[in-house]
């Protein structure tokens, strides 16, 4: 039992903390894209998807020369994480400016 009251501490700071960071970034004002941009993201993400599948595995079969050269975690980044990005994090319609910083 001593060990739950410093995980619901944990837990709700968490929350709370997911909350806060949820209100800051709808106070941002963003332009909404076009009806024609967000349609034709569809394909686009699908093509993504095969896409980032591919990356990922042409990340397993550089793996080994990437630990080699120590290039391990670029390689990860530019043939996985960026794809995965770029197909799920991506607003819908928003084609610029998806990179995270």
């Amino acid at each position: 039992m001593n060990r739950a009251k410093p995980l619901r501490i944990i837990i709700i700071a968490c929350l709370l903390f997911a909350l806060l960071s949820l209100n800051v970034s709808a106070a941002i004002p963003q332009e909404r894209p076009g009806a024609f941009a967000m349609v034709i993201d569809v394909p686009i993400r699908v093509v993504g998807l095969g896409l980032a599948l591919i990356g990922s595995a042409f990340f397993v079969v550089a793996l080994p020369f990437a630990l080699t050269s120590g290039s391990t975690g670029d390689a990860w980044d530019v043939l996985v994480v960026e794809p995965f990005e770029f197909t799920f994090t991506r607003p819908l319609g928003k084609f610029e400016e998806w990179k995270s910083p």
